[in-house]
């Protein structure tokens, strides 16, 4: 009866596990990612290049190619309908190699949808020398509409976008001349877990425990 405790949980964890794609780890290539040149309101491509990869490091950066405005592009395997992420999270981490001085002036992270819905968000910090994490969740609140000056966005708004995913762009221009080399890495989406899936699990664990105070007791 306890192998097929564990085979459960396991299969719960598994289940679990395939929801919290999608991510890029770089782990043997830039998996997909490009780098947009552009200006606001940052709906559309600019010129578009591939960002280098650091193959000792296991991740991608790219200088600064002008006084556009520059992103990292996520590839395909992070756009479609990523309704079932709403009030997820976007983590991803990034160092930077100049500090000053700082532009301010872009979103950090740009989603749009396929209605041309342009959803943008600005973190309080910039990335550092060092690796900086970096956590965005996937709900209204500090999402504005159209650029920073806009509205906040609504939680119909967010699920609109996140439902029909046409772009994701995590910023690489943090540095006011064209000056600075932005890297980035470990970007994942991870949805909120399901509260019947963790009290099934929870239950299992308890039941597992149970088992092994009855043996060993």
């Amino acid at each position: 009866m306890r192998s097929h405790i564990i085979a459960l949980l396991l299969s719960l964890g598994a289940s679990h596990a395939a929801f919290a794609a999608p991510s890029s780890t770089f782990d043997s290539g830039n998996d997909g990612w490009t780098v947009s040149d552009t200006n606001p309101p940052f709906d559309s491509f600019g010129g578009s290049f591939t960002p280098d990869y650091d193959e000792e490091g296991q991740f991608i950066r790219y200088t600064d190619p002008s006084a556009m405005s520059f992103f990292f592009e996520a590839p395909e395997s992070f756009l479609g309908d990523l309704s079932g992420y709403y009030g997820g999270t976007l983590h991803y981490s990034q160092t930077l190699s100049v500090q000053t001085p700082q532009w301010r002036d872009d979103p950090d992270v740009v989603l749009v949808n396929g209605a041309g819905l342009v959803l943008v968000f600005q973190h309080d910090y910039q990335p550092g020398i060092d690796w900086t994490d970096f956590t965005v969740t996937l709900a209204e609140g500090s999402w504005r509409v159209g650029g920073l000056g806009g509205s906040f966005a609504t939680a119909a708004q967010m699920q609109s976008v996140l439902g029909d995913l046409q772009r994701l762009r995590i910023r690489g221009e943090y540095i006011s001349g064209v000056v600075e080399t932005t890297a980035l890495d470990n970007v994942a989406i991870t949805a909120v877990p399901e509260p019947a899936s963790w009290a099934l699990m929870l239950s299992g664990v308890a039941l597992v425990a149970a088992v092994a105070r009855r043996r060993f007791g």
